[in-house]
């Protein structure tokens, strides 16, 4: 049984720069954004994140040939309908106790999660021919119901990774505009309210994960940049067990090779040394009206992740 790595958070935590770190270590491969590898890999054609198209990938396309007998022997749309059906934060009830949704939601959610146990299977199977013997798949999905639905895999151990930012930080992230260098087009951007909602919400719901027993550690991103290494010690404790070697790390820089990441930010076609540090950008350049309502609308759950 393969342990898989899901990194939650909300969008615009470090979470591909936390990925890329791990990725360093013995025995694990990132993938990046799994969610996403229907639409913008096998769809859109999308550049791996080894600068190759998806469909020019080798990994990528014999993790395709292993699973399904190639991409183009598995029906995208049948696939992206059950995500459509299944995949979404109100439908996290019925991921749950799937035995209570609609037989319309359960039929859609059996057929997913096969095609998802065969993807992840291949992923390592292929990681391992290829010489990586990966016992741990990086996953930077974020996304809470994707977590859920992982939950359900027959011969995968899902482990929740809850990488936590400063929501001050989130939002001003959110704020800003920045371009996807997939295609040029800009990333969503979210309001301030909308980022406030959403930091919550995620992180509310990965809390839930933890009440139902998933394997959890939780992870302050402004932690991990002043401690790079806390980012090993904080996997080995949520895996029960080291990684086959330690994170490439000296101090603040790390060397990473290259990854086959299917979505995140730009940092994931980087390779050779990275330089990690925390964006704090958000002290000098947010209003102190601004910043004001972010904090007292987060101080509760701010407190709790505190202690």
């Amino acid at each position: 049984m393969t342990d898989i790595v899901f990194i939650g958070a909300v969008g615009r935590s470090g979470t591909t720069l936390l990925e890329r770190v791990l990725s360093t270590a013995g025995g694990t491969i990132a993938v990046g954004e799994v969610v996403h590898l229907w639409q913008r890999g096998v769809r859109w054609d999308e550049p791996c994140g080894c600068g190759e198209k998806f469909s020019a990938c080798s990994f990528w396309k014999a993790v395709g040939d292993r699973a399904f007998g190639g991409w183009e022997a598995l029906s995208i749309e049948s696939v992206e309908a059950d995500q459509r059906i299944v995949d979404r934060n109100r439908c996290i009830p019925y991921l749950i106790l799937p035995q209570t949704a609609p037989r319309t939601f359960r039929e859609a959610h059996s057929r997913y999660v096969h095609v998802l146990d065969q993807l992840y299977t291949a992923i390592a199977e292929i990681a391992a021919e290829s010489g990586s013997c990966a016992n741990v798949i990086v996953d930077s999905s974020k996304h809470p119901s994707y977590l859920f639905l992982l939950r359900a895999l027959p011969h995968h151990s899902v482990h929740l990774l809850h990488v936590i930012r400063d929501p001050r930080g989130v939002a001003h992230s959110w704020a800003r505009i920045v371009t996807r260098p997939e295609g040029g087009a800009p990333m969503e951007r979210l309001g301030t309210v909308k980022a406030i909602a959403r930091w919550t919400g995620h992180n509310l719901l990965f809390q839930v994960a933890g009440w139902l027993r998933m394997p959890r550690r939780r992870l302050a991103y402004e932690h991990f940049t002043n401690e790079p290494l806390s980012l090993g010690r904080c996997v080995d404790d949520l895996l029960g067990h080291q990684t086959e070697t330690p994170l490439a790390v000296d101090g603040t820089a790390v060397t990473v090779g290259v990854d086959h990441t299917v979505s995140g930010n730009p940092v994931r076609f980087k390779v050779g040394t990275l330089t990690i540090r925390s964006d704090e950008s958000w002290r000098r350049d947010m209003s102190t009206t601004r910043r004001c309502i972010i904090g007292a609308l987060t101080t509760p759950l701010r407190q709790v992740y505190a202690r």
